[in-house]
């Protein structure tokens, strides 16, 4: 609604990669993969009229747009400008871009750009591997150009979620956060650590290094609570805000992935929301705080609905968890790339572009968990004109803490 009003930056909605890729690139094969991948899945088709309806089109909105460069400056200023130049319109027609910029017969720029409002990680990730797929076959000579209604609809699954809304289902989850508003009196305690500075943000990360078992304490920790590793993690946060604010009620939001019908598994278009999970008070030690969420958790994703959907229903937001004062978490989520060469022939080599207006939302501390490697870490992302350094360090410092209990 903010963006079709003209109240929302199109920039920081862009999901974007671009990478080098060295070997042969088939420019015909490319299109015929990118013109089947859109026709199958029909959120690459769609366009906003309002904010309660959505468009979808027939055809393709979009090709493969491409161009040639005789240097690698001139390759690289030629994506960026191609890919995010510009912003995308919500009603305009198209909400996707690829690109591909030659430098050589052995050498292109490859980049592909999607509106947020089509995408969430899943998507960009089940996107890029569908396209090397048909890539793959076109190349090889398969016919794979009426190979366009096999995915399931997002249209479709969107237009239930809204009729299932305006019944009894609805009706619940209205009632749930509500109740869970007021039983704080406050729609969004806000990260009290958090100044307010005139200007652009300032960003910083910061990687703080795990023990080698970090994934197997945190493991433990979960089944000795009988709760998820994902809610042991997010007991850490909430325990280190209470630590770093001394404030009874703290904050952090984490995302949901939404896709809770199971012919969604495989659906391109924007399934995630955000949920608020909250702590009030001091349960007790680690064991009795995991419990303590992950019973809370069991309500909040139950009954998880498209929060803007929500405040349209309810004259109010209760739930807002992105207004510029939250704390966001993540669990194991690397962001958009091409991991990997995304098409068969060629090898990959990320490159970093800047969109005119930055990239991503802007939050003011994005904490982000990485357990499964070989070398755990605790990424934290942060505002440095917002949030001093001291306050983030006494928060990894707790929140590794509790995380890395062993609850004795």
């Amino acid at each position: 609604m903010a963006r079709l009003n003209g109240q929302y930056a199109h920039w920081h909605n862009l999901v974007y990669s671009a990478a080098w890729l060295t070997g042969g690139l088939d420019l015909a094969a490319l299109r015929t993969a990118w013109r089947v991948l859109s026709l199958r899945h029909d959120v690459m088709r769609r366009a906003y009229l309002s904010p309660d309806e959505a468009c979808t089109y027939e055809e393709p909105l979009t090709e493969v747009d491409f161009h040639t460069a005789d240097t690698d400056a001139e390759a690289l200023e030629t994506m960026r400008v191609a890919l995010v130049g510009s912003a995308f319109r919500l009603d305009a027609v198209g909400l996707s871009r690829i690109v591909v910029v030659q430098r050589d017969e052995r050498r292109h720029l490859f980049g592909i750009a999607l509106d947020h409002n089509i995408t969430d990680l899943t998507s960009w990730n089940l996107l890029v591997a569908e396209l090397g797929e048909l890539y793959g076959r076109a190349l090889a000579g398969e016919s794979i150009a009426a190979e366009f209604g096999r995915a399931d609809s997002y249209q479709e699954f969107a237009s239930l979620l809204r009729r299932e809304f305006a019944g009894s289902w609805g009706e619940k989850c209205r009632a749930f956060w509500l109740s869970y508003a007021e039983r704080w009196e406050a729609s969004s305690p806000a990260f009290s650590v958090v100044g307010t500075t005139e200007g652009e943000p300032s960003l910083r990360t910061v990687r703080h290094a795990l023990p080698k078992d970090a994934h197997h304490r945190v493991g433990e920790l979960a089944r000795r609570a009988r709760a998820t590793p994902f809610v042991v993690v997010t007991s850490a946060v909430l325990a280190g805000l209470q630590e770093v604010t001394s404030a009874s009620t703290v904050e952090v939001g984490v995302a949901h992935h939404g896709r809770v019908l199971p012919h969604t598994a495989r659906t391109l278009g924007q399934f995630v929301q955000a949920v608020p999970m909250r702590l009030d008070g001091r349960p007790g030690g680690p064991l009795e705080t995991v419990r303590h969420v992950f019973a809370q958790s069991l309500d909040a994703f139950e009954y998880a609905p498209p929060f803007s959907v929500l405040g349209q229903y309810g004259d109010q937001d209760p739930t807002s968890v992105s207004d510029g004062s939250g704390v966001l978490m993540s669990l194991d989520q690397t962001g958009e790339g091409f991991h990997g060469s995304p098409l068969a022939g060629t090898r990959a080599e990320s490159v970093a572009l800047e969109a005119p207006a930055g990239h991503g939302l802007v939050e003011p501390l994005v904490l982000a968990w990485y357990l499964d490697g070989a070398a755990p870490e605790l990424a934290v992302r942060y505002d440095e004109n917002a949030i001093p350094t001291a306050a983030v360090e006494s928060l990894i410092d707790a929140a590794a803490g509790f995380a890395l209990s062993d609850a004795r």
